[in-house]
């Protein structure tokens, strides 16, 4: 029974031996088919993520394409709305859409679209390419805009219309006269294939599909290379299975025989839906080829490995050398792998011929590429050579030396250098030893750029205590520690100077120990409140009391800075030296009395109302000339000096001076005291704050003398027309029935040069009817006995005149009725244009044509008036150009000008019509966004401007990429200066900086 069962363990045995290796190479076989499997699954599925994503990011340009275009329809309405009612209805088509004209400055010159211009009565009035009834009465939107006063405008659902069987999205907006009413509407039809037909635009291969789809009628409009499609019937849906991404889209039922991989982006504001399909032959290129390629590798593998079974099985004689040799081989990878850092050297030693001689070189028994590189010579070359003829550096003790202290010990070593190479550039390298059988393995890493950014982290601290010591503020910093509470770690210069107090006599010592009681440094109370409060603490106007007995005031601010514990580590003092201020006060207030002294000496008599026209100061003048006391005058007791008779004059002057902010004077009479008539020469001028009157003063002169000696001045009339014939002005007098009755020889020599005489004729007659019905409302308001001045341009005689004309009152004897008026011309063209041309050029930077500083700051500060009248809310984007002055450095000024006027074109396009750009000097530029609706829209085209400046920009073939960052601040009605504003969106935009530039940062909306 023994010996037939050792015969079939003996079989056993050997059919083991016989099967291990097939039944090996088996299971090696299945795990690598399963693995290429499972990556190809992967790399299909990461395959498709990309593909999406690619195909969403087309749609998302593809949306925000449509979105601009359908934004600058309604800027276009808008425009055509302003123009329209400010030619009072009389602009047509033909005008607003002729080339250069108003339509091209805000859509593309190659869209022309339909416009048609419907009139109160729904009647098309003016049509450009338009396909519409002529009776629109009954049309749901026009209907709308008759019914509200609303100037919103109406976007209409994406229709096919029937006579062209074009798909049209309609765009309207309601006209209005000169009073408000209903004037009819303008409407402009924009046919979606034009979003779709800038194929290049999108960088979509010749197979891909580009789309928009309405969300309402399912109508959608396409492009597949150069085909159009236009269809009511196509239709998208989440594509079945859960692996795909949940932004692709499957199409019911294909247009035509290409597979494509689809995803969408919506339309914001607009019932539309971006849809880009890629050709999945295209998408999916590479990912064939990595299949093609991994199994290809696997059927390779599959080979070899059963060759090399077969090649075993026949050589099992050699299995114990060969494993023996594949384990050291495994060793040695093993100890590389475990010093490797960048380049790998294994290291042999090398001694020369005889007994017991010592290493001295060592040969390059094998290396990867990085570190054949560093020897600057293929790997092969390399291999079986000596190291230090290679290298003669390696001679030195820091390395030879080491490489034998490693091979001897067996302890490994590493270290940091500083080596010049052959070019010679110095580079930074660490380097490993490790010790193997009979050599060293040696591992060395470039640790350049680590080091390099140590030496720039050392200078950013250095920057920041110089720029902390040269700030012309007090700036010191303290400690918040408990066990080092109030020891000074920061004082820089300014605190020096204006404390008296050297900072290395404050540094490292608590406040209580460094300044004297007296001094007011010490101010243990705020610091205890800012550990309570955890925020900001003011100290407004503390005293301070230098060493040398010297009284300052300072302003501080203290600032808690936290640590990675959110506890307060240190308190950040910031002072101001007041002490020059608070003089500047006293002075002012001296002033004040000095100038109460100087109106009281004033032969004229003063007054000061309020804004409801309450008396709150009177000079003794006053109290001379009206009888009344200075207690009796204040409030309304100051009208007690006007004669009740005239009252009601000095009421109605000032209500015109409240509406139209223009001064006036009045003869009127007087009451005195003591019951005497007066007569009073009273000039009254507005106060203005902004456009709001804030108060008014005025004059009361005494000119009852005056009065009775205007019989003399009868006698002066011959001298005063003598004079009046001297003056380079234009005078004449119109009495009551608009005749001329007096003019002197300027004012002849003008009509004379039309061959008229003027005296003893209308003025009706003299100027003509045209001319007549434009001056006919002013002089019916002199003839009310209101002063006027006004500017009139003629072009009559080929060349633009302007002239500046004065209509004076003339009273009666009874100074109650106005007899007729003086008239005063004067050419001013040259002063007008010389006004202009001065303003512009100071509200215009030079280089961009955009606003300059000085204008953007004059309509930020309008803005925010008009702000907080109308509630509304509103934006300022401070921005500046990232990597400006590489530019400038590399390529000259004029590039960087040029790169200036190319950046301010694209934010011009980028922006809306009615937002006002700014350029406030350098790379510098601002935006004032008024009236949008969600702090949303303002980020979103503040995301738009960051996108729009990645794409380079063409000077001249020098292609320049930078990008842009912004701070994006908000203002509602908040009680801010435009410099507090500007400074919010300043900060907001160093936010930015800090954030690694190439975007923007808001700022929180205050409820």
């Amino acid at each position: 029974m023994i010996s037939p069962i050792r015969t079939v363990r003996r079989l056993l045995s050997r059919l083991y031996l016989l099967i291990l290796l097939p039944a090996f190479a088996l299971a090696l076989l299945l795990a690598l088919w399963s693995a290429a499997f499972y990556q190809v699954s992967q790399e299909r599925a990461a395959a498709l993520r990309e593909a999406v994503a690619a195909s969403q990011s087309l749609a998302r340009t593809l949306a925000d394409h449509t979105s601009f275009i359908l934004r600058q329809t309604d800027h276009a309405t808008q425009l055509f709305k302003l123009k329209f009612e400010e030619s009072e209805g009389t602009l047509r088509l033909n005008e607003f859409t002729r080339p250069g004209g108003l339509l091209d400055s805000v859509l593309p010159s190659k869209l022309d679209p339909p416009i048609a211009l419907i009139g109160a009565d729904g009647a098309v009035i003016d049509s450009v390419n338009a396909f519409m009834p002529d009776d629109m009465t009954d049309s749901a939107f026009f209907k709308a805009h008759m019914a509200s006063p609303s100037e919103t405008p109406l976007f209409g659902t994406p229709v096919l219309e029937p006579r062209t069987q074009k798909w049209l999205i309609r765009t309207s907006r309601r006209l209005n006269d000169y009073r408000g009413r209903f004037a009819g509407v303008i409407v402009i039809m924009l046919e979606p294939s034009y979003f779709v037909d800038d194929y290049d635009r999108l960088n979509v291969d010749d197979a891909g599909a580009l789309m928009l789809l309405t969300r309402d009628t399912g109508l959608t409009v396409g492009r597949v290379g150069e085909r159009l499609i236009i269809s009511d019937k196509l239709d998208f849906g989440a594509p079945a299975g859960a692996q795909h991404p949940p932004e692709q889209l499957a199409i019911s039922e294909p247009f035509d025989q290409v597979a494509r991989i689809y995803s969408y982006r919506e339309t914001p504001r607009y019932p539309l839906l971006a849809v880009v399909g890629i050709a999945e032959r295209v998408a999916m290129a590479n990912f064939e080829q990595r299949r093609r390629l991994y199994f290809g590798a696997v059927a390779a593998a599959t080979l070899l490995i059963a060759a090399f079974t077969g090649l075993l099985m026949r050589q099992q004689r050699r299995l114990r050398h060969s494993t023996r040799a594949a384990s050291e081989a495994q060793s040695m990878l093993r100890a590389a792998a475990h010093g490797s850092l960048d380049a790998v050297f294994l290291l042999k030693a090398w001694r020369p011929a005889g007994p017991g001689r010592a290493v001295e070189d060592f040969l390059i028994a094998d290396t990867n590429e990085r570190g054949a590189d560093m020897l600057g010579k293929p790997r092969a070359d390399v291999l079986g050579q000596k190291a230090c003829q290679l290298l003669p550096m390696l001679r030195q003790p820091s390395f030879f030396g080491e490489y034998l202290a490693v091979l001897e010990s067996g302890q490994p070593r590493e270290g940091e250098f500083e080596v010049r190479l052959a070019s010679g550039a110095k580079r930074w390298l660490q380097h490993q030893i490790v010790a193997i059988d009979d050599g060293v393995a040696v591992t060395t890493r470039d640790i350049s750029a680590r080091k390099q950014d140590e030496l720039e982290t050392r200078n950013n601290r250095a920057f920041l205590q110089s720029l902390i010591e040269h700030l012309p503020v007090l700036v010191y910093v303290k400690s918040a520690r408990p066990e080092t509470f109030g020891q000074m770690v920061v004082w820089n210069q300014a605190a020096e100077s204006v404390t008296g107090y050297a900072a290395a006599a404050v540094v490292g010592k608590s406040d209580s120990a460094a300044f004297a009681p007296d001094s007011g440094l010490r101010d243990d109370g705020a610091d205890q409140r800012l550990l309570a409060q955890r925020s900001v603490v003011e100290v407004p106007d503390k005293p301070l009391r230098r060493p040398d007995g010297a009284l300052r005031h300072l302003h501080t601010v203290s600032v808690p800075l936290f640590d990675q514990q959110g506890q307060t580590e240190y308190i950040l003092c910031i002072g101001e030296d007041v002490s020059l201020r608070l003089r500047h006060e006293q002075t002012l207030r001296e002033n004040q009395a000095e100038l109460a002294a100087v109106t009281d000496a004033s032969p004229l008599g003063l007054v000061r109302l309020g804004a409801s026209r309450q008396c709150s100061y009177v000079n003794r003048t006053f109290e001379s000339i009206t009888g009344l006391a200075r207690e009796a005058a204040l409030g309304a007791g100051w009208l007690a000096a006007v004669h009740p008779d005239d009252q009601a004059r000095m009421a109605a002057a000032l209500e015109r001076l409240e509406r139209q902010h223009l001064p006036f004077q009045l003869t009127l009479r007087g009451l005195h005291r003591d019951g005497r008539v007066v007569w009073l020469a009273v000039k009254f001028a507005a106060i203005l704050v902004g456009e709001a009157v804030a108060g008014y003063v005025g004059s009361f002169d005494d000119i009852t003398v005056v009065r009775e000696a205007e019989v003399a001045l009868l006698e002066s009339e011959a001298r005063l027309r003598t004079i009046a014939d001297t003056l380079p002005a234009m005078i004449a007098y119109v009495d009551a029935e608009q005749v001329y009755r007096f003019h002197n020889i300027a004012y002849e020599r003008e009509f004379s040069r039309t061959g008229q005489h003027v005296l003893g004729q209308s003025v009706r007659d003299t100027v003509g009817e045209a001319h007549y019905r434009t001056l006919q409302p002013y002089i019916a308001r002199v003839l009310r006995g209101e002063t006027l001045s006004f500017e009139e341009d003629d072009e009559s005689d080929g060349a633009e005149r302007c002239t500046e004309v004065n209509y004076i009152p003339q009273y009666g004897e009874n100074s109650d009725i106005v007899v007729g008026f003086h008239v005063m011309r004067q050419d001013i063209t040259i002063q007008k244009r010389e006004k202009q041309r001065l303003l512009k050029l100071t509200q215009v930077d030079a280089l961009t044509g955009l606003t300059n500083r000085a204008g953007f700051l004059q309509k930020l500060s309008d803005a925010m008036q008009h702000c907080q009248e109308s509630h509304s809310l509103m934006a300022v984007m401070y921005m500046d150009i990232d990597r400006f002055k590489p530019v400038n450095d590399t390529y000259g000024h004029s590039v960087g000008d040029a790169l200036l006027r190319a950046f301010s074109a694209r934010l011009t396009h980028t922006m809306r019509a009615s937002d006002t750009i700014a350029r406030l000097g350098g790379d510098e530029f601002t935006i004032i966004m008024e009236k949008i609706a969600r702090p949303e829209d303002a980020s979103v085209l503040a995301a738009k401007i960051v996108t729009a400046m990645q794409a380079p920009f063409d000077l001249d073939g020098i292609d320049v990429g930078i990008s842009a960052s912004i701070g994006l601040a908000y203002y509602r009605n908040e009680d801010l200066t435009p410099a507090a504003l500007l400074k919010q969106a300043d900060m907001l935009l160093y936010q930015a900086k800090q954030g690694g530039r190439n975007t923007y940062r808001a700022g929180a909306l205050v409820a």
